[in-house]
């Protein structure tokens, strides 16, 4: 039976996992409750976005690893794009990247209109449906406009049993034969304290800065540039530590990290919880997805809904340039020109698989 949305509960929604809105005039703040011996989770219908996450390290510490936006959820949020309104965790973005095309993109960019008006995908901004639930997992679905070239996308989200990790697969159902921009987009909860969280990668083959320096935010890196390592990256006055976060000053940057290369001991991605003792370690498929977009965000935004005071980390596995992917193409020769997307087949299921794990140092 499939359970879709809507904005009045059943009286026994405690029990069969739905976590009731506050606001029971909108399908939004629908919800999915995931519980196991290792931690707690809510899947939202909007964005089928994944958030919050706690993880239990052991009989006395939790981490709340995943981030949620300040505003997710406020009246004066309602008239935001769908992606921002409730803004929390992690979700797939299908087709991957912004909508709007910079106007200082380097000169031999190559600029053109995107095919919808989505940023991130139609699945990012609109209300999936629930297909299966239970106490420690979750299956949910979205069709896509039947002008997309996508049909459909699928996603589950099971908890692992034995341990304080998540497990997740999206299976996209492409009505034609295409190269898409496809990316996840997990969003990390950072302390209030400086330089508490670090940030592990695994081998790469360099970390590039953006080449737009959009308005309304504020920069540090120098434009379409690269840096060997996130604890000296190109900035305007200096090479700038991107290592440990949150940073001290006021700044919003877009990095990619080329060709990660993570093996069966070492995660691409882990995030190191100074203050908790413990690690958070993001695995993907490399092959499919090989790079990883950094979204430092450290207050560098002012203008609503952000204002100055948002702190969290998007940390992105992607195919794709940045997110311009659907809206401009580097010349040939630079360093990410051979990222055009996935490569899909009209009516073969295109399936990949991911996990978030929490566990303390040394364990």
């Amino acid at each position: 039976m499939v359970t879709k949305p809507k904005a009045e509960q059943p009286r026994d929604a405690e029990q069969s996992g739905v976590v009731a809105p506050r606001d029971m005039h909108t399908a939004d703040a629908v919800a999915w409750r995931i519980e196991w011996d290792f931690g707690r989770a809510e899947v939202q219908a909007l964005g089928a976005m994944l958030g919050p996450v706690t993880f239990r390290l052991d009989a006395g510490r939790e981490l709340e690893a995943m981030h949620v936006a300040n505003w997710a959820g406020q009246a004066d949020a309602s008239d935001l794009p769908g992606v921002l309104k409730r803004l929390r965790g992690e979700w797939p973005c299908v087709p991957f990247g912004r909508t709007d095309v910079p106007d200082d993109l380097p000169a031999g960019w190559l600029s053109f209109s995107a095919d919808d008006a989505w940023p991130h995908g139609y699945g990012a901004n609109n209300l999936w449906t629930c297909d299966e639930a239970g106490p420690r997992h979750v299956a949910l679905s979205i069709d896509y406009p039947e002008s997309s070239p996508v049909g459909r996308l699928e996603r589950r989200i099971s908890a692992d049993p034995l341990s304080a990790a998540l497990d997740i697969e999206l299976t996209i159902h492409p009505r034609t034969t295409l190269t898409l921009p496809v990316g996840l987009h997990p969003t990390f909860r950072l302390p209030g304290v400086s330089a508490r969280v670090r940030l592990d990668l695994a081998g790469n083959e360099g970390i590039f800065t953006y080449p737009s320096c959009d308005a309304g935010t504020s920069a540090v890196l120098q434009p379409d540039a690269r840096g060997a390592s996130l604890d000296a990256m190109p900035g305007l006055e200096g090479a700038i530590d991107l290592s440990r976060l949150p940073l001290s000053m006021d700044v919003e940057e877009l990095l990619q990290v080329r060709g990660l290369r993570g093996n069966g001991e070492r995660a691409p991605l882990s995030l190191h919880y100074l203050d908790h003792d413990a690690r958070v370690d993001l695995w993907w498929d490399t092959e499919v997805l090989p790079d990883l977009m950094l979204w430092v965000s450290n207050r560098g935004r002012c203008h609503f809904p952000w204002q100055g005071r948002h702190v969290a980390l998007g940390a992105e596995p992607v195919n794709s340039v940045f997110d311009l992917g659907r809206i401009a193409r580097p010349p040939l020769g630079h360093a990410l020109s051979d990222r055009r997307g996935v490569p899909l087949t009209a009516g073969q299921p295109w399936t990949t698989r991911y996990r978030l794990a929490a566990h303390r140092v040394g364990a």
